[in-house]
């Protein structure tokens, strides 16, 4: 069963349009997953749509990654388009565009997720993509709005939460909150040290710093058990156990 997570997450601004993203089919439309039956099919269905949805969203974020660490370590000055580019980074990730900023706070957010941490957010918060909000707004990971109006609301209580056009735009909503949010900076900062070392960074190293995600006390155990569970199906569907940034954050 999905938790009833009280994600700190905002309505995220609508990431820059001139940031080109790897081609991929659209999923519109979450497929009904509670037409399969539970167990091994129902994951299967659930992982074969949503891994390559993040493996996309991550391969836009490591190029851009991949980007500010090239123009950054050479001697030429930037050119004006990669000046723009730079400004249009900024903008998207909140970051003032300050050489040292750059250098530091910048790389800390422009960094992808590891794919199992993802997936199993999205398997706790959606239920294998069988929840009422998944299913109606293409929301799989609970994240909250807090505009009068905005989104749908929760049968019941006064919470509202996100709507997304589409599945892929929803899991980049999810990054991006991981990516700017004040209440990650934990997993950000985490995250850069084990860049910065050349260490791994996997699901298990960060999900202890996800305690923001959720009011559960016992939301990060959770997440480890479902890992420890479902690790091994979500490395066939195209994930590694873990993955290295060689770029230094």
């Amino acid at each position: 069963m999905a938790s009833q997570a009280e994600s700190i997450s905002e309505t995220l601004p609508t990431l820059n349009s001139q940031v080109q993203r790897p081609a991929l089919d659209p999923i519109n439309e979450l497929p009904n997953l509670r037409e399969v039956k539970a167990g091994p099919k129902r994951k299967a269905a659930f992982l074969s749509m949503l891994v390559p949805l993040v493996q996309a969203e991550n391969a836009r974020i490591q190029s851009d990654r991949n980007w500010l660490v090239g123009v950054h370590s050479r001697i030429n000055p930037m050119t004006a388009d990669e000046k723009r580019r730079l400004s249009r980074l900024c903008d998207d990730y909140g970051v003032d565009c300050e050489p040292a900023k750059v250098s530091r706070e910048l790389l800390a957010r422009v960094n992808t997720v590891p794919l199992e941490m993802v997936a199993i957010q999205a398997v706790e918060e959606s239920g294998w993509g069988t929840s009422r909000l998944a299913r109606d707004s293409n929301n799989l990971f609970g994240m909250r709005c807090f505009r009068a109006g905005c989104g749908i609301a929760q049968q019941g209580t006064s919470r509202r939460f996100q709507v997304f056009d589409s599945v892929r735009d929803g899991v980049g909503a999810y990054l991006h909150n991981l990516n700017t949010h004040r209440a990650y900076a934990q997993l950000r900062g985490q995250r850069a040290a084990l860049a910065a070392r050349g260490k791994s960074i996997s699901a298990e190293k960060l999900i202890g710093a996800l305690h923001n995600y959720s009011t559960s006390p016992d939301y990060q155990q959770q997440l480890l058990s479902l890992l420890r569970t479902n690790g091994d199906l979500i490395r066939t569907h195209g994930a590694d156990n873990a993955f290295v940034s060689g770029s230094p954050a």
